[in-house]
């Protein structure tokens, strides 16, 4: 007979190697820190955020010369968090990208919307090691705003996390929403996503 003290053992291999492994690995823990806003960047057809009859793409200028835009307030700490499941009975390890944005507020004026002032925007992003990937958007999340007299808040379809690199210490948020485009005398609405990129202080 074999020894049975060898079964106990066997079974802590057995569990130890079909761990999955955490958010907070050590890959992941070189985003923690403070960061600051960096750029901005329209990935639709190009904008006039300050009235002045020229569209752009990068936009971060654009919205620093508008009323509303405070810099000290786009920072963002990334952390360890944890994230509740609705389907499981226990909370995972994730780590918490908490983010201040700035977002165009739109209001309707002679017939066209204007960009007249800048909104702060927060959200809490959080990134498990099922939710994470590199390159691509990832970890969405979808407020659902609903308000009536901001159209362009309540078009916010997901706003999600974009990582290429646990060494570059930088990230960029991804907003899916849309913004309107002037051409000539007609104003058309472009749907697409405007990126946020931070970068570590």
């Amino acid at each position: 007979m074999k020894p049975s003290y060898l079964i106990p053992f066997i079974g802590l291999f057995a569990l130890i190697s079909c761990e999955k492994p955490k958010a907070d690995d050590p890959d992941i823990t070189k985003l923690y820190g403070n960061y600051e806003l960096s750029n901005i960047n329209w990935h639709g057809t190009s904008v006039d955020l300050n009235n002045d009859g020229s569209g752009y793409w990068n936009l971060l200028y654009e919205f620093q010369n508008k009323l509303g835009y405070y810099e000290p307030d786009y920072t963002a700490v990334v952390q360890p968090g944890i994230v509740y499941s609705h389907t499981e009975p226990y909370a995972n390890y994730s780590t918490s990208f908490n983010v201040t944005i700035p977002y165009p507020h739109y209001t309707m004026v002679d017939g066209k919307w204007k960009c007249l002032e800048i909104k702060s925007l927060k959200t809490t992003i959080r990134a498990t090691d099922n939710s994470i990937r590199l390159h691509v958007n990832c970890c969405h999340i979808f407020p659902g705003f609903n308000d009536p007299d901001d159209p362009f808040l309540s078009s916010i379809q997901d706003v999600s996390l974009v990582v290429d690199s646990y060494d570059d210490n930088k990230f960029k948020i991804g907003v899916h929403c849309t913004l309107p485009f002037d051409f000539n005398e007609e104003q058309t609405l472009n749907e697409n996503y405007l990126y946020y990129e931070f970068i570590k202080e």
